[in-house]
């Protein structure tokens, strides 16, 4: 039987994008591709525990422990379904565990860190350093940067963006540092300049010769290979982690305006980018000592 649609009606009443709602049915589509041909089970309602095991040690052989676990929760949301609307009386996907994943991606950049990083994405060039300080500077996720247009950035007396269309389809201000409003304007200043087409037609701040704008990947390579080139472990979530620890040590901001900036519904999202790195736990408890 074919419970995808009835899945679908299910997401949206959970309030879930249009986005978040495609990727979960292209999993348990791959998933039910999966059991036909490696276990000969073509109805979703006879799953056991075991085959969503063997599939999690498929998963594990080809993605990130990360990845697994993005696809393990919209399995684990489709038996949530599965048992809510009585097709199915046990939950086969309950007591899957998920995998436990290295902190680093989230884990927040030091001073020294964040000084290379700025300072190599300035030797990159223009483009590259106005996404860096986008990123770092105003926690944007990747696919919100890759969506930002023109008509969204109010760079005179006190600069500001609007993020539009977020992950649940709200839109938000963010308020923007005086250095970062200087790499913007010299990037807007640069692209203004240009009489190339994919600068003149585009309305998106960033821009690709292949499209009207800067994907997602191509912004997350960017940061990476800025990375690399600086010495750091870098990736998009850890600039985000950055720009929400840098607001809370260095601003003292309660976490109920940090999640209104980052585009948070709950407060326990915002907390999970606010975990310490070695360095200050190792200064947090030489604080208590008496020596």
């Amino acid at each position: 039987m074919n419970y995808l649609k009835g899945f679908n009606n299910y997401l949206e009443d959970m309030d879930k994008s249009e986005r978040t709602i495609v990727s979960y049915l292209n999993t348990i589509s791959q998933f039910s591709n999966w059991l036909i041909k490696e276990k000969f089970i073509d109805d979703l309602s006879i799953v056991a525990t075991r085959e969503i095991k063997a599939y999690r040690q498929i998963l594990l052989e080809k993605y990130s422990p990360a990845t697994v676990n993005q696809k393990l929760a919209c399995i684990k949301t489709f038996y949530k379904f599965m048992t809510q609307t009585h097709i199915i009386k046990e939950d086969p996907a309950k007591y899957i565990k998920l995998q436990k994943v290295d902190n680093i991606k989230s884990q927040y950049m030091t001073r020294a860190e964040e000084l290379r990083v700025m300072s190599k994405a300035k030797e990159k060039g223009i483009k590259a350093y106005a996404i860096l300080m986008v990123l770092l500077k105003c926690g944007l996720r990747p696919s919100e940067l890759s969506s930002l247009t023109l008509d969204c950035l109010f760079l005179d007396k006190e600069p500001t963006l609007l993020v539009k269309d977020s992950k649940r389809n709200k839109s938000r201000y963010v308020p923007i540092p005086m250095d970062t409003c200087k790499a913007l304007n010299a990037w807007i200043d640069e692209r203004n300049k240009s009489d190339k087409i994919y600068h003149t037609r585009s309305k998106y701040v960033f821009t690709s010769q292949r499209q009207d704008r800067l994907e997602v990947r191509a912004i997350q390579r960017v940061v990476e290979v800025i990375g690399i080139e600086a010495g750091v472990e870098l990736y998009c979530i850890r600039l985000r982690a950055t720009y929400a620890n840098s607001l809370i040590q260095n601003a003292n901001i309660p976490l109920s305006a940090l999640a209104t900036l980052m585009g948070h519904d709950s407060i326990q999202t915002t907390s999970r980018y606010t975990t310490i790195n070695e360095q200050d736990k190792r200064r947090y408890v030489n604080s208590i000592s008496e020596i």
